[in-house]
């Protein structure tokens, strides 16, 4: 036996002795870009969005050189590959930071062919603009058509920080800038007031297909790109790319059916599709006969990019709004995509062997829209364990999707068999789609070492807490590692100010994952004042429990000041319920809703038991300025004006 291995070893050491070694260079540097009018200082490669696409043959020894000229430290990610180690890019877990003013090179055997990227995984770098795309070409077959590289991705003018701060204030917090607010006239013109009531009383609220509002879709950077110098008719191998931060894109091909060849870089028997939704971090290769438009349209239908084969100096204007149609007709599929991958099938059998000790892992996806909080079996990195597996395993994965977004989960270092109506041919993918309350299940063999990254790769559902590390060494995971990695226990904050005729009143309040601190007054003119100061500690999107203290003064000039405890608890139809119990042992219940009336008008109501209640119409005129009306038991009617920050 050990004979054999030596062999084995040397074989493995002579045949990368001989290896081709390519080398590249890149430079990641801030870069002024002007994409909608307005000059942002983005993060470029070599001076371009997306960077350089990284070219190899299967065998070749990769060895690249990223310099970095920002203030700020980086690190790249070889998504797709199965790679050393120390050479997957994941800051402080495997590989180090590439610091301010420094260079780092990778070098990595390649053992596979085809289709993958790389990114940044520091901070949210990757939305602006460190990405780029890789091509490894089979080291036994020559490829005789026209190839293409086709890199997806999603455009925003603010920064991600800030982004990620307004969807913390609130999940919807882009509705309105896209015109997708879901409103009551919204669903009562689609005829759908059954299907919202009904998930309203499970408590879940409308299905939400993008959280963020962007700017632009590009294909390798443009709206448009037209590929000259290709005769119509000429099959034409896309290799496309959804490097997107968030978004998932509807494909079309305007001249038919689009064949697909590889899915996540590998082969798969050739299937003819007229769309595809294609998941944040999936890629696809695609064979379609020159002459027509490839349209990528956002799968919220709130842009697109497009990009015309074969020989033609403008697009005509039939053409174009075929295009137009086309994209109308994919944005109503939109949440209407099969869960199993069952169009695909792996050209021979992916199963391991029998005989493998299993092991199974059960991971609900989970979250709050409200406070913005993604994560696995409702905790958060920093709240979790890593996941031990033992080399030599088929692990298991069961993935059950309770929330009402779609979350493309991707596991560094592996592929995994994606369960399908295929069975053995069930396909390997490395990056899998999990649409709204559906499950799907893929299994991997245990086979490499140390420790891997697994995580939602929606930028923002990862770094709010949807990860995990998988460990081939412990369960242990520092608490100074995981807040490195996850952003889930930074602190945020939120609040409003309004004042009206009747009376005035301010709400502010900081939060993480799992805490709360609030700040809640009212005033009359008269020389009333109630406030709260309370302390909340999150369980669920459910459930949390309270503490904190009451201050009131009447007109008469008395003070009385109670301490609480209590619990939130949301019921079904979205009500939200308080009970507090107050040291002088009296005991009072609040009840609270918002119904979105229209894309702008809101009405609020609150309720509770000593009989108090408030009736509000607010008018949205801008994110931060609201004009409302409301009758209140204790201050008569009013009009009046909020501020929200």
């Amino acid at each position: 036996m050990k004979k054999i291995w030596a062999i084995l070893l040397y074989i493995l050491i002579f045949n990368f002795s001989f290896s081709k070694v390519v080398e590249y260079e890149v430079d990641i540097a801030y870069t002024e870009v002007n994409f909608t009018g307005n000059p942002i200082k983005a993060m470029t490669l070599n001076g371009g969005i997306p960077g350089p696409t990284l070219e190899f043959t299967e065998g070749d020894i990769l060895r690249v050189t990223f310099n970095n000229h920002m203030d700020v430290e980086t690190s790249i990610h070889w998504h797709g590959l199965l790679v050393p180690n120390d050479q997957d890019g994941v800051p402080y877990l495997n590989t180090p930071p590439i610091l301010p003013g420094t260079s780092f090179t990778y070098e990595i055997p390649l053992i596979q062919s085809g289709t993958y990227w790389y990114h940044s995984h520091t901070g949210l770098q990757e939305q602006r603009g460190v990405y780029g795309g890789i091509v490894i070409h089979p080291k036994e077959k020559k490829e005789s058509m026209t190839e293409y590289v086709v890199v997806l991705s999603d455009w925003t003018d603010e920064s991600p920080e800030q982004v990620l701060i307004n969807l913390k204030k609130d999940g919807d917090y882009y509705a309105l800038k896209k015109g997708r607010v879901q409103s009551w006239e919204q669903v009562i013109k689609n005829r759908a007031v059954k299907e919202r009531l009904m998930g309203s009383l499970m408590r879940m609220g409308p299905m939400d297909l993008s959280d963020v509002g962007y700017d632009a879709f590009f294909i390798n950077g443009q709206k448009n790109i037209y590929l000259q110098n290709i005769a119509k008719g000429t099959p034409v191998k896309l290799r496309v790319i959804n490097a997107a931060a968030s978004t998932y894109f509807n494909l079309s091909y305007s001249k038919g059916d689009m064949k697909i060849v590889a899915a996540d870089g590998l082969d798969v028997v050739p299937v003819d599709k007229s769309k595809l939704l294609i998941g944040v971090a999936e890629t696809y290769d695609i064979v379609v006969d020159a002459g027509g438009s490839l349209t990528a349209s956002a799968q919220d239908g709130t842009g697109y990019a497009m990009l015309h084969t074969g020989n033609m100096n403008m697009m005509p204007t039939d053409a174009m709004e075929m295009e137009e149609s086309d994209m109308q007709s994919m944005n109503s599929m939109n949440s209407m995509e099969s869960a199993h991958y069952d169009f695909l099938r792996s050209e021979k059998s992916t199963e391991y062997s029998s005989g493998l000790d299993e092991r199974v892992v059960q991971l609900n996806l989970t979250g709050d829209m409200d406070r913005y909080v993604w994560t696995f079996n409702n905790k958060a990195l920093t709240e979790s364990d890593k996941i031990l597996v033992r080399k030599g395993e088929k692990v298991r994965f069961i993935l059950k999707n309770e929330t009402m977004m779609r979350h493309p989960l991707h596991l560094h270092g592996h592929f995994f068999r994606v369960i399908n109506n295929n069975g053995p041919n069930s396909p390997l993918k490395h990056t899998v789609d999990i649409p709204p309350m559906q499950t799907v299940e893929i299994e991997f063999l245990a086979q490499e070492e140390k420790d891997w990254f697994f995580h939602c790769h929606n930028l923002y559902h990862m770094k709010t807490g949807m990860s995990r590390i998988v460990s081939y060494d412990s369960e242990n995971l520092s608490k100074d590692l995981s807040s490195k990695l996850s952003w889930d226990r930074r602190w945020f904050y939120k609040g409003y100010i309004s004042g009206a005729t009747n009376y005035s009143d301010i709400n502010i309040t900081a939060f993480n994952s799992k805490n709360t601190l609030s700040l809640m007054g009212e005033a009359s003119y008269e020389g009333e004042h109630d406030m709260d100061i309370q302390y909340g500690r999150y369980i669920n999107r459910n459930l949390s429990l309270i503490t904190g203290f009451n201050f009131e003064e009447g007109e008469d000039g008395e003070v009385d000041n109670r301490g609480f405890v209590g619990v939130e608890y949301l019921l079904s139809l979205l009500i939200e319920s308080e009970v507090k119990i107050y040291d002088d042992g009296d005991l009072e219940t609040d009840f609270s809703s918002e119904l979105q009336l229209t894309d702008r008008l809101q009405f609020n109501w609150e309720l509770n038991t000593d009989g108090e209640y408030l009736l509000e119409l607010e008018y949205r005129y801008r994110k931060w300025i609201s004009f409302m009306a409301n009758v209140h038991s204790e201050y008569d009617e009013g009009v009046g004006i909020k501020i929200n920050f």
